[in-house]
């Protein structure tokens, strides 16, 4: 009786044909049943409760031929090892995607939750210039404060409360020409992750939401160049038995093509290098590393215009992965990511900011069909300096080296084929400590020097679940806390051309956030989706740039504390397959900032957010999109 209960299972794992990598994601099913799942990121894949017959087992991957393989489970108590190497192919089999969408739904907890992949972003409507940032902006609890800035506001945040990362290491400054473009390149993109809020405990240090990056894996032999309004756009990648990489580079030329057709030279430009490189030197084993360079420059002195300022990120990252033995696959990162930024407007006033962030982390993953484990740590020792000299009246320099550590445990289980919850808890550490020295900048004379220490614990608990109604209906669930270490100086009035960082120091206390999300989505046979989600996000601790700031006393007024509220309701609908394929989204929101007794509309409150995105398949190659 307990082996028919249980009943046979069927296990093994996916890899790529020709590089013996590992491919995540993978659907594997058995044909004409509900018994399915998909690949986890070591490509191993595990069907349990399977009643004794003949099947047809199936592994499909969009970009990958389709394997179907018969298989005989002679008993209850059997274990089949089916392990398949996919092939590539260049045809899309919009089938795939389907059961793809079908075992996401049903196996995880998808709340605030929206993937695109590098095909998806090629095809989205453009403007002038293909860019990730603009098409998040079309996804549902995200506004923008004007056309001129893909700066982006999710569910009552502030820009600086998303965390973005770029292979798992955090990019500080994800922005061109003002926040008019982000960084990144399309092609250097394989995938996109973004959640809107409730986030699992993997990831910390943010308030608001998470954009995950992952670099483009590299191909066999190839490359392009292109050409558009702006820039100039090239890549090469290649394979050469264990060894791959991709570099991708972009260039912009406003300041060689300006003065051409205008008695104007505009001394702007910016640059993007982004590269890629893996190694696998084992079947078990791989290396990669990824190198992200980006520069800004803007100097109008030629013009009789005092004004200057430049930005600049640098990431280096390395990452180990290490298959255990199924089920069990541990990652390690260490790398740095470091940003400067310059502002500079005559003589009367120039700011630096510049953070040197040197990190380490690691995971331990057990993925099963019906549970997951994951445990993971973090370590980051980060140089901040923001500097300030606004002559004749004072200078001051706020520098210190923070760390902040921390360690997670999170489990996603599915006890009932109705109910599946994921849990978790960080507990993180921050220490700060900043000499703080304030000099006349007249005499040069030292007006005071104090050391500010903060040690903070902060412990954050996130708990998620999903609740079937039907087997194409769910109710979504999400509660947790955060806390943010840094905050930007933004001022109320609209965005300055690049970011300033400040951590938490002396009597500036990380910032907090509470999220309260539910929601309702429905799944259609094609794979498209329906979502609707009311969330409240409460803000019992927040730092806002003080606009009035006595720079004689910087240390002690840069920020006003404060709290805050946001709520709201996201509501879309996507449309995945067929000649037309697009989505609708529309996002009711309100966000409020409390200073002492007074509570205000922010001033990126924006009550209502439409956005219709439709792309249609004219066939040969041919397509036709619009926003």
């Amino acid at each position: 009786m307990i082996l028919i209960l249980l009943g046979a299972t069927v296990t093994g794992s996916v890899v790529d044909k020709e590089t013996g990598e590992a491919i995540a994601g993978c659907s594997v099913f058995l044909e004409s049943t509900n018994i399915g799942t998909s690949t986890a990121s070591n490509g191993y894949y595990r069907l349990d409760r399977v009643a004794r017959g003949n099947y047809n087992l199936v592994f499909s991957m969009i970009s990958y031929k389709e394997i179907k393989r018969r298989v005989a489970l002679e008993n209850e108590a059997s274990v089949l090892y089916e392990n398949a190497r996919l092939e590539r192919a260049p045809i899309q089999m919009p089938a795939v995607e389907v059961s793809s969408r079908r075992i996401e739904f049903e196996q995880e907890v998808t709340a605030s939750s929206f993937r695109i992949d590098k095909e998806a972003l090629k095809h989205i409507p453009v403007m002038v210039e293909r860019d990730l940032f603009r098409t998040l902006m079309t996804l549902p609890g995200v506004t923008f404060v004007s056309d001129f800035t893909s700066a982006l506001y999710v569910r009552g945040g502030s820009p600086d409360q998303n965390l973005v990362l770029l292979d798992n290491m955090v990019l500080y400054n994800p922005f061109h020409f003002g926040g008019f473009l982000s960084t990144f390149m399309i092609d250097a993109v394989e995938s996109v992750e973004f959640l809107t809020g409730g986030f699992p405990v993997r990831y910390g240090n943010r308030l608001s939401a998470v954009l995950d990056v992952e670099s483009a894996d590299p191909q066999p032999l190839g490359g392009y160049l292109s050409t558009s309004l702006l820039a100039t756009e090239g890549a090469v990648w290649g394979r050469l038995g264990k060894f791959g990489g991709i570099v991708t580079a972009r260039r912009t030329y406003f300041d060689k093509v300006i003065p051409i057709f205008l008695d104007f030279d505009f001394p702007y430009y910016f640059y993007d290098i982004h590269g890629k490189g893996s190694w696998r030197v084992t079947p078990k084993t791989r290396i990669e590393g990824t190198f992200f360079n980006t520069k800004d420059k803007l100097d109008l002195a030629d013009q009789n215009i005092p004004i200057g300022a430049g930005w600049e990120n640098r990431l280096i990252t390395l990452r180990l992965i290490q298959e255990l033995g199924d089920p069990w696959i541990a990652k390690v990162w260490i790398g740095w990511s470091g940003y400067m930024a310059h502002m500079q407007f005559s003589d009367i006033l120039s700011d630096t900011n510049r953070i040197d962030d040197l990190s380490l982390r690691s995971m331990l993953v057990r993925a099963g069909e019906t549970s997951t484990f994951e445990a993971g740590s973090e370590v980051s020792y980060t140089r901040f300096i923001y500097k300030t000299d606004a002559e004749p009246f004072a200078s001051y320099n706020i520098e210190g080296w923070p760390l902040y550590s921390s360690l997670y445990l999170s489990w996603r289980y599915k006890p009932l084929p109705v109910f599946l919850f994921q849990a978790g808890g960080r507990l993180s550490f921050y220490y700060g400590s900043y000499p703080d020295t304030l000099r006349d900048s007249l005499t040069g004379d030292v007006l005071g020097v104090d050391t500010l220490i903060r040690r903070d614990l902060q412990p954050e608990l996130r708990l998620s679940a999903k609740y079937f109604l039907t087997a194409d209906d769910a109710f979504n669930l999400s509660v947790g806390n955060f806390y943010q270490n840094l905050a930007m100086i933004m001022p109320q009035g609209g965005r300055i051309p690049t970011n300033f960082w400040i951590p938490a120091f002396g009597r500036y206390e990380a910032q907090q956030a509470l999220h309260f999300i539910v929601g309702y989505e429905h799944l259609f046979a094609d794979g498209s989706r329906a979502r609707i989600e009311p969330y409240y996000k409460h803000y019992p601790y927040l730092l806002v740039f003080n606009e009035e700031l006595d720079i004689a006393d910087a240390t002690g007024n840069i920020f006003t504390p404060g709290a805050g509220r946001a709520w709201g309701a996201d509501f879309s609908i996507e449309k995945a397959s067929g000649n037309l394929t697009g989505w609708v989204s529309y996002s009711l929101a309100f966000s409020r900032f409390i200073s002492d007794t007074l509570e205000f509309y922010t001033n990126f409150d924006r009550r209502h957010n439409l956005n219709v995105l439709g792309t249609y398949d004219l066939g040969k190659n041919w397509r036709v999109n619009a926003h």
